[in-house]
This record gives structure tokens, sequence and C-alpha cells, in this order.
């Protein structure tokens, strides 16, 4: 197993070096390098050393926080309904959060504050999924998964009449795009923010592995291990909910990503809780960072929605998921 952890790790940093090279402006990777480890390199104008630190590496470092957070949020929310077909939308986390960023957008809240909108809205979400699938020995996830779809699409319609009737035409263009799944133009103001709540979630989910081992023994045998799984499964949908909500806040709805990364883990990495989470961070993270790459080379001149090409990735995948797993309960 540290033999493919090993392999995963470099492919992680070849598409970290891939990010920084290619774009309408190519980059030599040892330049590349070098100017991300401080000084201009020789022969490299100062105009392209600031392109480097001030868009490449920033947008970079977002697509692997945007991973890292969708991946781990949905490897919790699959331990939490032992479903592998569950991800964030199926919570209406994701929702929630893309509706309280339309929201505040709208009221011009400062970018700064878009994570603290985006985690409210998905946490509002997520306490309405969880009180209607509350029961006395704790959440019911066959109630949760239904509500949570429900409260996804009415999310959903709430956000299209927000940019149908409430703004501008070119201000709801730019959140339409935005809601489509985009990192374009993330900065470090935009990165800070969510890096620290995404960062904040996976210590808390590392924090969890112990209850996520107890609780994939079904909540009858996790709670005759001593362990309180009410509080558990609140304390794992309420880290989900910190995770999701800071990638939606930086690049929108981008789906899958929290479906594919922790499937595959789980099929490469064995069954320990703490290797998965760390794999899991690093698919999720070396898949949006090879889709945010392709969204801005694969048409010269413009840039195609991250989310969009997401769903061309991740929806094939579900179905050859559903068929796979057709007949086994899941």
């Amino acid at each position: 197993m540290l033999l493919k952890i090993v392999i995963l790790l470099l492919v992680l940093a070849g598409g970290f070096l891939l990010n920084l090279c290619l774009g309408e402006i190519f980059v030599s990777p040892s330049q590349a390098c070098q100017a991300v480890m401080g000084a201009p390199p020789l022969g490299l104008e100062p105009g392209i050393y600031e392109m480097l630190w001030q868009i490449r590496l920033p947008r970079l470092l977002a697509a692997f926080v945007v991973g890292t957070g969708l991946s781990i949020s949905g490897y919790l929310l699959q331990a939490l309904s032992r479903n592998y077909l569950a991800d964030p939308y199926l919570t209406g986390v994701s929702s929630g959060a893309g509706l309280a960023v339309v929201l505040a957008s709208m009221g011009s809240l400062d970018f700064a504050l878009l994570p603290v909108a985006a985690l409210a809205g998905g946490l509002v979400a997520s306490l309405i999924v969880a009180f209607m699938s509350s029961t006395s020995s704790g959440l019911s996830i066959t109630r949760l998964l239904l509500s949570g779809v429900a409260i996804s699409a009415i999310c959903g319609s709430l956000i299209t009449l927000l940019l149908t009737c409430a703004t501008g035409a070119v201000r709801a263009q730019g959140l339409l795009f935005w809601l489509s799944g985009s990192i374009s133009g993330r900065g470090w103001a935009e990165l800070t923010p969510a890096a620290f709540w995404v960062g904040a979630g996976t210590i808390a989910a590392f924090i969890l592995s112990k209850p996520l081992r107890l609780l994939s023994l079904g909540s009858h045998g996790a709670a005759a291990l001593g362990l309180n799984v009410a509080l558990a499964q609140w304390l794992i949908l309420a880290t989900a909910v910190v995770l999701c909500g800071a990638a939606v806040s930086l690049s929108g709805l981008v789906g899958f990503v929290g479906l594919i990364a922790p499937y595959l883990s789980r099929q490469l990495f064995g069954r320990d809780e703490r290797v998965h989470l760390v794999t899991t961070a690093c698919l999720g993270g070396m898949l949006v960072l090879l889709s945010d790459l392709a969204a801005r080379t694969l048409a010269p001149g413009q840039e195609l929605p991250l989310g969009t090409l997401l769903s061309l990735i991740g929806a094939p995948f579900f179905l050859w998921l559903v068929l796979k797993q057709k007949g086994e309960g899941l």
C-alpha cells in the first residue's frame, strides 16, 4: 500500500506542476519550480513571475482546497449513511450553501465573508434535513437521503428565481457561471478563509476517525461498543457541512468529487479510516486540479465551466457505480 501512496503523491505533484506550467503562456517546469521557491529565475520576465504567484499558484491551491473539502465531506456522508452513492448534494448541503452565497453576493457581502455565508446556508439546510430525519435512536438514513434530495430541489429552485427576477443580466450571468462551478479569478484573499475552514474540517475528520470505524459496523454494533451514536452522527454531519460549505464558497456548485474520490480510495487503499482521509483528499484534489487545467486549456481564448466538466466525468461514473452496486442494497 505504501507504494500506491507514493505513486499517488507523485501524480499529485505532477498535477501541481502542470497547472503552474500550462496555460496561454507556457512556463518551463524548472522556471516554475524556481519561481515558487523564491526569487524570479534568470530569463523569466517579471510579469510572468507575478502571473505565477498572483494567478496560477493561488488558483491551483484553490483547486486542491475545493477537491479536499468536497472529497472528505463526501467520505464522511458516505460513512454516515453507509451508502457509497452519497455525496454532499444528497444531503442538501451544497445547494443550501449555494443559495446563501447567491443571497450574500446580491447583498454585496465582502468576498472574504462568503465562506461564512456558505457555512450558514449549508448548516441551515443540513439542520432541516437532520430534523426531518431524526429519530429516538439517531438519524434515519433513508429519511436523511430523501429529505436531502427535496431540500436540494427547493434551494435550486430558489436560486433560479433569484437569478431570474432579482439581479441584472450581467450580474446574473456572472453568478450563473460561478454556480456552474469555477475557480477563475480566485486569489489569495479568496483562498485564505476557505482554506482555514477546510483545514479545520479536515482536522475534525481525523479526530472522528474512530467513531467512523465503529459506525461502519452499524448503529447497533457501534452502540454495543460504547459509542454515543447520535452524538457521533451529529458531529460527522457538522464536519461534512463545514468542509462542503467552505468548498462551495470558493468554487460554486461542483459535483461528483465527493462521490468519485472516496470510492477510489476505498478500492485502492485498504480499510484504515485515517489512510482513507489522506488518500481521499489527494484524489479529490488531483481530480479538481486536472479538471480545472482542462477547463482553462481545452478551448483557447475561453474558459469552460469546471462543474460541467466534472459532471461529464462524474455522471457516467455514477451510472456505472449504480449498475455495479445493483442488488447489493446500496
